[in-house]
């Protein structure tokens, strides 16, 4: 009786090397998953920047003047747009969740 036991510990053990592959390969799945969406990310932002570089921006900073360059930067323009062109990307991006609208 003792070879029934002996199957019974061998089943136990390869039930659970199974449940720890299994749990590992999940795991790897997820990772994958997600290494493929942060690619498709990349690829989709270098497009959307791509897409900017032919626009200048220097030649128009160029012509403004000095003093009111100095005013601009010590009010904090720049950060402000920044601050506002980020949360409307981010509100944008927030309505195209599912279950919501977009123009809410």
């Amino acid at each position: 009786m003792g070879w029934i036991t002996d199957l019974f510990n061998k089943l136990i053990s390869f039930l659970y090397s199974l449940i720890l592959s299994l749990v590992e390969m999940l795991k790897d799945v997820f990772l994958w998953a997600m290494e493929e969406i942060f690619k498709a990310v990349k690829v989709l932002l270098s497009t959307i920047f791509g897409l900017f570089d032919p626009v200048d921006i220097g030649q128009y900073l160029d012509n403004i003047p000095p003093n009111v360059a100095w005013v601009m930067s010590a009010v904090g323009l720049p950060q402000c747009l920044t601050i506002i062109i980020a949360a409307i990307t981010v509100r944008i991006l927030l309505q195209l969740v599912p279950f919501t609208r977009l123009g809410s």
